[in-house]
């Protein structure tokens, strides 16, 4: 990647992340409650869902470049939308086409300078793609945090979140027309009809166990991200000590993306360092993620909130990097955005199943109990892939002795 490809990233990543940390306060306001909320967000992981897989498919066969810019287009309808909005109809119109935008973004600017990496640099990039790609996510998330937070408490006001991120919008729209370019001699000559690029990214995912087996960690962590992210500010307002401190939700969700960050970058040196040892790095960090979660879920006054918060992102920041070293790893070059936004689908029928639960335990468990739930399904899908991956290396090592 060049640096005007990590700017983009960053760009995007900071536009994000200043709607992120008001994004369900704007939704209450708007005419929203506690318990449509995971409804609305359930419309938005449904549009995505619907569309993730056709539009990976569309970014590989007819450019990563017209997907990304067109999930521009859609987004930026999404906002004007949401300033206009004042009853629940109007924001399901501007969470569908944010769900439209997040469908086409997934993946296409991803794989296309992931490709371009590996093509110009080989396999041996790839962890490293990998971090700086999730370093520049999460730095643009954390600023962008932290920004929209400040904004909206100085200026008395979320519009201001909602303008700001319009403009940015107009802002990566052109600089990906001028400055990213899709090498069209290389990413599009193993281009393949439609019926039969569906048929071939079935063949590979059902023919390499490995991928069921890690994209069962996607949903589950889509799940978990889904009852944090939707119910955290909501919860760390009802603490005590933390009823008048509307201020803090922006440090708070700047501390988790550099907490993502760091773990990141220290992702990368755990595979750099353990090269032969991917998989067992996935399964510890996913172990002590769930612990975390657990931890988290019955902190009880402002300080273990944001402590445990942070450690929740830092260790998902590892794992991440992992797993998506990993997902790359064994995905011919052709089919990355479609398996990419596979990953992203898959994240999406997590988050829709949490909403689902969410809408229905949410006044029996309260916010505590759905946290734990989470980090239990998290933890024992920890605990059956180590002893997978395990019984599977057992096996390698029989027929390797047997062999000899």
């Amino acid at each position: 990647m060049n640096k005007m490809h990590q700017t983009i990233i960053f760009i995007n990543s900071f536009s994000i992340g200043i709607i992120i940390p008001v994004l369900n306060l704007i939704l209450l306001e708007k005419g929203s409650n506690l318990q449509t909320l995971p409804l609305l967000l359930a419309i938005y992981s449904i549009t995505a869902l619907c569309l993730e897989l056709p539009s990976g498919i569309c970014a590989d066969i007819y450019g990563r470049k017209a997907s990304f810019l067109l999930a521009c287009g859609f987004q930026f309808i999404s906002f004007l939308i949401l300033i206009a909005a004042n009853d629940l109809v109007w924001l399901i119109f501007a969470i569908m086409f944010l769900g439209l935008g997040r469908a086409f973004s997934s993946g296409s600017l991803d794989a296309l300078f992931i490709d371009q990496a590996t093509y110009l640099n080989g396999e041996g990039c790839l962890a490293k793609v990998t971090a700086r790609m999730a370093v520049l996510d999460g730095a643009g998330l954390a600023a962008g945090s932290i920004s929209g937070g400040i904004m909206s408490s100085v200026i008395g006001t979320h519009l201001i979140n909602i303008i700001f991120r319009a403009v940015l919008i107009i802002v990566i729209f052109v600089l990906c027309m001028i400055f990213v370019k899709e090498n069209t001699n290389h990413d599009t000559k193993q281009q393949t009809p439609l019926i039969e690029h569906i048929i071939q990214e079935k063949q590979i995912i059902f023919s390499t166990p490995k991928f069921a087996l890690i994209f069962m960690g996607v949903f589950f962590t889509g799940f978990f991200l889904f009852t944090i992210e939707t119910y955290w500010q909501t919860a760390f307002m009802q603490i005590p000590t933390a009823k008048n401190s509307s201020w803090l939700l922006g440090i708070i969700t700047f501390l988790g993306f550099l907490a993502v960050a760091l773990g990141n970058i220290f992702a990368q040196k755990l595979l750099d360092k353990f090269s032969s040892k991917w998989w067992n790095i996935y399964n510890i960090c996913r172990i002590i993620h769930a612990i975390c979660i657990i931890v988290f879920a019955v902190q009880k006054n402002g300080a273990g909130f944001m402590l445990w918060y942070t450690g929740v992102y830092l260790v998902l920041g590892v794992g991440n990097v992992v797993e998506g070293t990993l997902i790359n790893k064994l995905t011919p070059d052709h089919m990355r955005a479609s398996i990419l936004s596979l990953n992203s689908f898959v994240i999406q029928v997590g988050a829709l199943c949490a909403s689902v639960f969410s809408s229905i335990m949410i006044l029996k468990l309260k916010f505590t109990g759905v946290w734990i739930t989470a980090g239990v399904l998290l933890g024992g899908y920890a605990i059956f892939m180590t002893a997978a991956i395990y019984k599977s290396s057992r096996k390698a090592e029989v027929k390797h002795t047997r062999y000899i």
